[in-house]
């Protein structure tokens, strides 16, 4: 088929963005119906004057995301997309999205600091989930930004922020989600905190009064699980697939909230798939129910391109976005963030100065010069390429030691699960062995899962891998291989 895409060279906006989005849409719209063939990328890019690399970049992302789908040498093929009348979840919250903006008013599986034992007794070599790499911190470029803004602004020290973060922060979080995440948001639909576990604290007051019962994956993220037990409301445990949250358990009630990790589910590292996705917002639509997505790693993506949000999905609607820089940057700079459908920016925002009276200035401040300038997106990439390595080599020594380790939810994040081979002890009894041998891997019951039926799986290990190196790695699996082969 013939495709009219126009495309603005000058934009801020990707070549391959805007090819991505401008084909998205013709699917949405069903004027590339199931079944029809995309344009040969060679020939796509000749007519568009563009790289053919350009193109196959828009494509495999295309294909990610679950609207096309490749048939041998035939070439990509639209996928079916659900009705008519869930694409309008899609559409409904475009007059939210571009309607006025009301006048503002005047961590991961074993979630919490220090190590399971508390204190400072982590093993030696230890596969702790979530923690970035020390030497990864770009403290050259980040003292030179605040030398630089100590000698500029001091009025700021002794003056309280705006409630929901610092202006510059909110415009940058927005540019960067637009761009890495396909959010759409302004800085007033964004507030910022004290790291991810205080965002989500934020968004479930701000929703207590619409909701009657709560929902969360099962297994889940031990801090959601724990403020939504502490709520007084019914909890609905969800089982989660290799998909992701089984969208057809969720309950018909209506005046749900929904914890869920669709782009890298925690603590399994399962990935959602589009026509999954769309199930969620429609469930959510006719059941008048909110969703919390919590996009905790979604920076660190390895193989193949950047997945949409459910958020960027939604249209500012329903999803209430939750991110936050503890992994990317440091989780010692306290900084996360929540976006909100503009509805509930004035009450959020209010609700945000009684909890505290905004976060501290220059840690706001030198971040968003860390965005705006560059530094941010050099310094994923280098990660990126780090954890990466890294994430292979762990792969690699598993499945060379223990013949062909079936091993979970790699594609992303920061960390993976090993699904332990017959005949194994089971994974709380390998965790506590392997500590006393200094290595720290981790069973899902070991604090971080939500089951209240059965219990969590005691056939997984989660290797958090990001803050050893490749020689570390190597010598924690040889020592587990003697653990495990004596």
């Amino acid at each position: 088929m013939e495709l009219t895409l126009t495309l603005d060279a000058s934009s801020a906006k990707p070549l391959q963005v805007q090819v991505f989005d401008q084909v998205r849409e013709i699917i949405l719209e069903g004027k590339l119906k199931a079944g029809m063939a995309l344009p040969p990328s060679r020939l796509l890019a000749e007519r568009l004057g563009i790289s053919r690399n350009t193109v196959n970049a828009a494509y495999e992302r295309l294909s990610a995301e679950g609207y096309v789908k490749a048939r041998g040498t035939a070439g990509l093929f639209v996928e079916p997309i659900p009705p008519d009348s869930l694409l309008l979840i899609q559409r409904g919250g475009q007059a939210l999205t571009n309607g006025p903006v009301p006048d503002a008013v005047g961590e991961p599986l074993l979630c919490f600091a220090g190590s399971p034992g508390g204190g400072g007794d982590r093993p030696e070599l230890d596969f702790w989930v979530g923690r970035s790499d020390p030497a990864g911190f770009p403290l050259r470029i980040w003292r030179r930004i605040v030398n630089r803004l100590l000698s500029q602004e001091t009025a700021y020290l002794t003056d309280y922020c705006d409630p929901a973060g610092l202006p510059e922060l909110r415009a940058a979080i927005g540019t960067h989600l637009r761009r890495a995440r396909a959010v759409a948001v302004t800085k007033d639909q964004i507030v910022v905190t004290t790291g991810g576990q205080d965002a989500l604290n934020l968004v479930f007051n701000l929703l207590r009064g619409h909701t009657r019962q709560l929902c969360i994956e099962n297994p889940c993220y031990l801090g959601a699980s724990l403020i939504f037990r502490s709520a007084g409301m019914t909890v609905h445990p969800v089982p989660v697939d290799g998909d992701g949250l089984r969208t057809d358990l969720l309950p018909k009630d209506r005046g749900s909230l929904l914890y869920v990790t669709p782009s890298h589910q925690f603590p399994t590292g399962a990935i959602m798939p589009l026509t999954r996705r769309l199930e969620l917002l429609r469930w959510a639509e006719e059941t008048d129910s909110y969703i919390v997505e919590d996009d905790y790693d979604s920076d660190f993506r390895y193989d193949g391109p950047p997945l949409t949000a459910l958020a960027g999905l939604d249209g500012g609607r329903r999803v209430f976005y939750v991110g936050t820089f503890s992994k990317s940057v440091g989780a010692g700079l306290r900084i996360g963030y929540a976006t909100v459908p503009r509805l509930f920016w004035d009450e959020a925002r209010m609700l945000k100065a009684r909890m505290s009276n905004g976060q501290a200035w220059l840690e706001q401040a030198a971040l968003a010069a860390f965005i705006d300038e560059g530094h941010f997106d050099r310094h994923l990439r280098r990660l990126r390429q780090l954890y990466k390595a890294r994430r292979d080599h762990l792969v690699a020594t598993l499945r060379r030691t223990f013949d062909g380790a079936s091993v979970i939810g790699g594609e992303s994040g920061l960390h993976l699960v090993w699904q332990l081979p017959p005949g194994c002890p089971p994974a709380r009894q390998v965790q506590v062995a392997a500590r006393e041998r200094g290595i720290g891997v981790y069973a899902l019951s070991s604090g971080a899962a939500f089951d209240v039926d059965q219990g969590a799986r005691d056939d997984m290990l989660v290797f958090g891998y990001s803050s050893l190196t490749e020689a570390q790695i190597e010598d924690a699996v040889g020592r587990l291989e003697l653990l495990l082969n004596r």
